[in-house]
Order: C-alpha cells, then structure tokens, then sequence
C-alpha cells in the first residue's frame, strides 16, 4: 500500500539529524523571543500611596506649616537582595529650612517605613541662603513592596520613605524634587541597571478607628524610588536551559523503533524524575512568595509535557507495531512539543505580563 505524503513527513520528521534540527530551531526562536523579554523594562509594583498637599487641605487643617527642602545622596549599597527583600544603603539625609520657624531637633526626628537606621551621625550643619542646612550621615535596612510573578525576567521599582512622625502636615511640609535624590557614581550592583529614579512629597493619613474618622494621625514623607532593570542573562540561562534540555533531549525516543522499551521508558522516565529533582534546585534561587512565578509556569509546563510524552511512549511499547496511525501520532506529538513551547514561551513573556 502506498503511503501518503503525511505518513512518510511524519516517519522522516523524527529521524535523529531533523530532532537536532528542530531542537536548535526552536533553541535560536526562544533565545529571540527572551533577548527581546530582556530589553524590555517592566516592574510590576505600583507606586506607594502618597497623599499631595493642597492649600485646600492646609486651609481645613489650619495653621501656617514649615516647607522643608529635603534631600538623599547614596553613598554605598551594602545589602542589595531582592529574593529576600533585603537592602542596606550609606547615605547622607539632608534637610534646609529657617531656624526661627521650626528647630533642628525636631526635624533631626525622621524615620525609614518598613527600614531600620542602624547609625545616624551627629547633624552637621551651615547656612545657605539664610536657611540652615542640616545633613546625617546613615546606615539604613529596609525593605520594599516587590512583585516577583516575572521572575527571572522580574525588574523592580525599590523605595525608601522618609517620615517624620513628631509632626503634622498643617506644621511642616516636606518638598522634594528629583534633582534632590542623587546617587554615587561610584556604586556597582551586579546583574542590575538603575534606570531612572524618582521622588514624591506629600503625606501619610491613617486612622484608628474606621468609624470615627477625627482620629486620626497626619504626618510629612518623601518616597524616593529607583527602577532597577534586571542586567545579565547567567541567572535565566542558569534557570530554564535545564528545563528545555532536559525535556528535549528526552524525546529523542520518538525515533526509536517500538521493540526498543530499554531505551524509550528509561528517557521518557527520566526526564519527569530530572526536571522534580531540579525543581528543588530552582526553589532555593527562587523568592519566597505565595504566588506562581514565570519559572514556575515554565516548570509545571514542561512537567505536563514531559507526562504526555510518557503516556505517548507507554502507548507506543505496548502497541508494539509500527501501523500507520501510530507513526502519523508519533509524527505530531513531535512537531506539537516544538510548536507549544513556542507559543507558551511567547505567551508567557509578551502576553501573560499585561494582565498582572
């Protein structure tokens, strides 16, 4: 019986030269499509909630509050661990405002939200302008809201908020301006971009009881932000090249006959017991969070194809026989294991992101 132009595509398509083929094709589409993830800038958190001052709201507050220039220099980052959400920075904190309206003592009262200042130096201070300038040196440990559901491909926007909670809005405002946070040329952080930075002055409203809202406690800050871009590609080489040999490497058993089961079932099971083993190799690299991550998504995704390929070679050693459906099956499980890794890596990349 002559065989159809599909049977003899599907019997040729699996031979070990057209495998390596394929598996360096969609290697080289997925390498594009990730070079192309990497160059885009795409942090997930969102900014923290800072109320601006109006002169509507002074005016309902009453009274006559102190503007206050504030400003952070980054001299040196000490701790900068975004998998634990751990930060450590050297910085000088400085602050320029009149002396006869408001004292130094009460504006060397600031704080960090969710930091720590392990030292804060002695106020140095000289008059510019006919205002004092005051500035502490500091060593801070904070930590900041990060979304890590793009990992490893995750970029970040890190901040740092100044408050001062001794005083009210309606005495003392803080303002700042971008050109106010600046940082040393001279900090490095390995496998991360600082790509812009920002600042916003306002202040924080909270209250103690949702039924009554005249308690209620008001106090100045400033969040300085930075976006740092992920820079580098060992960590994403070091994550998902594993999964994708592992796997495709695997189903090389597609071009083995069906009496060859000492040779099928053993890659076919080693490629499910490979890829659990080094998922727990992932976990350690990984974040500590309650959500799925890209890695995550791209494990559980491989772990499911690894599953159809055993069922496709379970059925192919029992079956025992090299029937037409059989070949035309093995044939499209091929090309279908290529064609979903392509669509999924581009889906999760470009598409999946938008709606987080």
């Amino acid at each position: 019986m002559k065989k159809s132009w599909f049977e003899r595509f599907c019997r040729q398509i699996v031979r070990p030269q057209y495998q390596v083929l394929a598996l360096l094709f969609t290697f080289a589409v997925v390498l594009f499509f990730g070079w192309k993830a990497i160059r885009l800038y795409r942090p997930l958190e969102q900014w923290p909630e800072v109320t601006s001052i109006v002169p509507e709201k002074i005016k309902e507050w009453g009274g006559e509050p102190v503007v206050v220039d504030v400003g952070l220099y980054l001299t040196n980052w000490r701790v900068f661990d975004v998998v634990n959400n751990d930060f450590a920075v050297d910085a000088v904190v400085w602050f320029q405002f009149d002396p006869a309206l408001i004292s130094l003592e009460t504006i060397g009262k600031f704080s960090f939200e969710k930091g720590e200042l392990f030292s804060k130096s002695e106020p140095s201070t000289k008059l510019i302008d006919k205002k004092l300038f005051a500035e502490y040196k500091v060593r801070l440990r904070f930590t900041s809201t990060l979304n890590h559901q793009f990992f490893p491909l995750d970029d970040h926007h890190i901040y740092m908020t100044l408050v001062n909670t001794y005083v009210s809005p309606n005495e003392v405002i803080f303002q700042a301006y971008k050109s106010d946070f600046s940082i040393s040329k001279h900090i490095y952080i390995p496998g991360w971009q600082l790509v812009n930075r920002s600042v916003k002055a306002g202040y924080e409203e909270g209250y103690f009881s949702k039924f009554d809202t005249r308690k209620v406690i008001r106090y100045p800050e400033v969040v300085f932000m930075l976006d740092f871009a992920r820079f580098g590609i060992s960590l994403i080489f070091l994550i998902f090249l594993p999964f994708f040999l592992i796997f495709f490497i695997s189903i090389f058993w597609l071009g083995f006959e069906p009496d060859k089961i000492e040779s099928i079932m053993p890659l076919t099971t080693g490629a499910l017991a490979s890829l659990i083993a080094y998922r727990f190799v992932i976990q350690g690299m990984s974040p500590k969070v309650g959500y799925f991550l890209l890695s995550d998504h791209i494990f559980m995704f491989f772990l499911a194809l690894a599953f159809v390929s055993f069922v496709i070679a379970l059925i192919w050693v029992r079956y025992g026989k090299m029937s037409s459906a059989m070949i035309k099956l093995r044939g499209m499980a091929f090309i279908s294991f290529h064609l979903l890794f392509i669509g999924v890596w581009y889906y999760l990349l470009f598409m999946w992101v938008k709606g987080l």
